[in-house]
């Protein structure tokens, strides 16, 4: 249906897209556009190009067709370029690191064109890129992906806009296990809207500062959580109150700016957590102490990463834990409900301000205990650690180290850095199946 002055052209090999072209035995009366410079041309056969192969971009809350072409007639449509959509190596397609846009991405996932691409994904990888759109948009993406068990979304700027998606939160049926959207400025879980079916989540440093009541209702298969590098921190005051003006308080003021409270009602940071998760990282988080109702809501609890928080006190664990790192808080006391965790075989404390240590309150299946940099100064080995294979006390005061009992496990002890001027006889009797044994930095003479 093209006039007779015009004849169609290839464009090139890269986009194979169309090119509308002067045909020289064209009448002179004919009404066209004064010609075009070829980068200008190219650009606007991009955007066609965009426009044809993707309803979804019609679709989409930004509404790609500029002014200027909202009046363009529309080329008719081409078969899609193969390089367009995502093809899977082995299930897994890699789009990491690619400097993506959300327009390319739309174009790669187009539920259209690249069903049979889609079909195939099993793992999908689109980490540290530039896709810049919300959380439940970018999901729209995926819906057609049935058969994919893990995304990586990290280091990108996605966020959660919607205020209120609970009347169009309904995932189709979907198998969609591992996210991560970890480094991204989401900010908060509030209006978070995700398949249930996910088992492992990771929202380490995304700028969140509170675990909402509804969380562990939206993701109750969830197994494993990370959210470590965020602050769960209570703010004593509003945005309104610290935008008054700043008044010099008079001598002896004390002024709170933030604290974490979470034995309050209102304020707390964490307000619910999967009953279901078995592995859970919340290191780095500005945490004072657990909610009271956290040993008996996670009661299937195996792996616990507190450290690097602001824990003063031992908190209550669940009986079932196995792996609990506490390291890099300012814990003074090993409290007797340690003695509790009948399951625990790794217990990690490095780094506190500890100044005694009573091995018969140590589970009796600890295999590896880490109480290094503390402030310990005695230390009797007894029969309690018969389990234990894997001892570091180095970085201490200890100016006596005793071995009370039988350790027949025992085969690594690193007491390095201590003030140990001597051994007592029999030390080496009381541990037969010493492999490793660090004394150096002492004072032995």
């Amino acid at each position: 249906d093209l006039p007779s002055h015009l004849k169609l052209s290839p464009a090139g090999k890269a986009s194979r897209s169309l090119q509308l072209s002067r045909n020289s035995g064209r009448s002179s009366g004919a009404a066209l556009e004064p010609s075009a410079p070829a980068e200008e041309l190219s650009r606007s056969r991009d955007r066609s190009l965009l426009q044809i192969l993707s309803p979804r971009l019609r679709r989409s809350p930004g509404n790609f067709l500029r002014k200027g072409e909202r009046n363009t007639t529309a080329l008719p449509t081409a078969p899609p370029e193969p390089t367009l959509c995502g093809t899977p190596i082995n299930g897994t397609l890699n789009l990491s690191h690619s400097n993506l846009t959300q327009d390319e991405l739309m174009l790669k996932l187009d539920e259209d064109l690249c069903k049979a691409q889609l079909d195939r994904i099993l793992e999908l990888d689109i980490s540290h890129n530039n896709v810049e759109m919300d959380l439940l948009y970018l999901f729209t993406l995926f819906f057609h992906m049935e058969n994919t068990l893990s995304i990586d979304a990290s280091f990108n700027k996605l966020t959660i806009n919607i205020l209120d998606p609970s009347s169009f939160c309904e995932f189709p049926s979907h198998q969609l296990l591992f996210l991560n959207i970890s480094n991204n400025p989401i900010n908060s879980l509030d209006t978070l809207c995700l398949p249930s079916s996910i088992k492992e989540i990771d929202l380490s440093f995304t700028n969140i500062s509170q675990i909402p009541l509804n969380f562990a209702k939206k993701l109750v298969n969830l197994e494993k959580m990370h959210v470590q590098g965020n602050h769960f921190i209570y703010r004593a005051f509003s945005e309104s109150e610290n935008a008054l003006p700043m008044c010099t308080p008079p001598p002896g003021t004390v002024h709170i700016n933030a604290i974490s409270f979470v034995r309050k009602e209102v304020g707390t940071p964490i307000e619910s957590l999967p009953d279901k998760v078995k592995h859970l990282r919340m290191s780095n988080c500005s945490i004072v102490e657990l909610p009271e109702w956290f040993a008996d809501t996670v009661e299937e609890l195996l792996f616990l990463d507190l450290s690097s928080n602001f824990i003063s006190v031992l908190p209550n664990f669940p009986p079932s834990l196995q792996h609990l790192d506490i390291s890099n808080n300012d814990i003074k006391v090993i409290s007797p409900s340690l003695k509790s965790l009948s399951n625990l075989t790794v217990f990690r404390i490095q780094n506190n301000k500890i100044m005694g240590v009573h091995t018969e309150l140590f589970p009796s299946a600890l295999k590896k205990c880490d109480l290094s940099k503390n402030k310990v100064k005695v230390l009797s080995l007894t029969s309690a650690l018969e389990k234990l294979e894997h001892l570091n006390v180095s970085g201490n005061l200890i100016t006596r180290l005793e071995a009370a009992g039988h350790l027949p496990a025992l085969t690594s002890l690193d007491s390095s850095h201590n003030l140990i001027p001597e051994l007592p006889d029999g030390f080496g009797a009381s541990l037969p199946g010493l492999k490793y044994f660090n004394l150096s930095g002492n004072k032995i003479s």
